[in-house]
């Protein structure tokens, strides 16, 4: 049985040929909290296939390299179809459109500083924390996009989350509908997940389903009003030690400026009004 549950899951994910997922590294700071417990998510034998051999830990120098090296990621989806080829013109085309992807990949790591993104717009606005270290980086094919969260100071951050941002479609990797990617999930990990409202609170803002193992945290997000469904496993180490690891807070570009805020904190009165806001002037008293 055990074995049959391994085998979906590798059907339905796939799995990489750089190494299984090794967990949590990255020198003192990525041991800063042992994984907090969760006693109502469900436990999966195993998430590392999720990580698509992947580890946590990794520096983003670490992450572009198995993406950009022989053989690596990109040299592994664009090989079989240049094996097709002859060389030539066609040939060529192919082979520069992977080396796009490459240096693209490679110049998509971007710091959350103290300057807003686009991100925020989006889905993710609730998966990091500006002014605080963390970084994501991106990687697109068709019909998905893949983001490697870091955290820490450059050039040593680590990766510990990993999200995928998949379409829903007819025949699409994880099917045309958020039950349907769940349904799937489930099947490949052979437990069944739990089901969560969105909690902004808590930093939700969509509802998910989730699971975890010894190290690890597992989100199948809702996404449906974009057509999107989020997939995103974690370091459970380093979301437990996040509310330390995120001291520092975005100014608000909206707040009022504190000197403005003293003066009307009091409220604001006109010094030749008189009697209440509203009430008709009195006649003055003749002399």
């Amino acid at each position: 049985m055990k074995a049959a549950r391994v085998l979906a899951f590798s059907m339905v994910f796939g799995v990489s040929a750089f190494g299984l997922w090794a967990g949590p590294s990255g020198g003192p700071e990525a041991q800063a909290a042992p994984p907090r417990a969760d006693p109502g998510a469900p436990n999966a034998p195993s998430l590392s296939t999720m990580l698509d051999g992947f580890r946590f830990g990794a520096t983003h120098a670490e992450i572009t390299k198995l993406h950009n090296q022989a053989n690596g990621v990109f040299d592994k989806e664009y090989n079989p179809i240049l094996a097709k080829m002859q060389p030539g013109t066609r040939m060529q085309a192919v082979e520069f459109e992977r080396e796009t992807k490459k240096q693209a990949f490679a110049h998509s790591f971007i710091e959350f500083k103290d300057t807003p993104l686009g991100y925020d717009t989006t889905g993710l606005r609730a998966e990091y924390s500006y002014k605080n270290h963390e970084a994501i980086q991106v990687e697109e094919r068709e019909g998905r996009r893949r983001f490697f969260f870091y955290i820490g100071t450059s050039p040593n951050e680590r990766f510990w989350k990993l999200y995928d941002e998949v379409r829903l479609q007819e025949n699409g990797m994880y099917g045309k509908t958020y039950v349907e990617a769940v349904q799937k999930v489930q099947a490949a990990l052979g437990v069944p997940g739990r089901a969560r409202g969105a909690d902004p609170d808590k930093g939700f803002l969509q509802p998910f389903t989730e699971w975890q193992d010894a190290s690890g945290h597992l989100r199948v997000i809702d996404r449906s009003n974009e057509r999107l469904v989020g997939i995103a496993v974690e370091d459970k180490a380093t979301v437990a030690s996040l509310p330390q690891l995120r001291a520092n807070k975005l100014d608000d570009p909206m707040a009022m400026d504190p000197s403005i805020t003293a003066i009307t904190r009091a409220g604001v009165s006109d010094p030749n009004a008189v009697g209440d806001a509203g009430a008709a002037p009195k006649d003055k008293k003749k002399k």
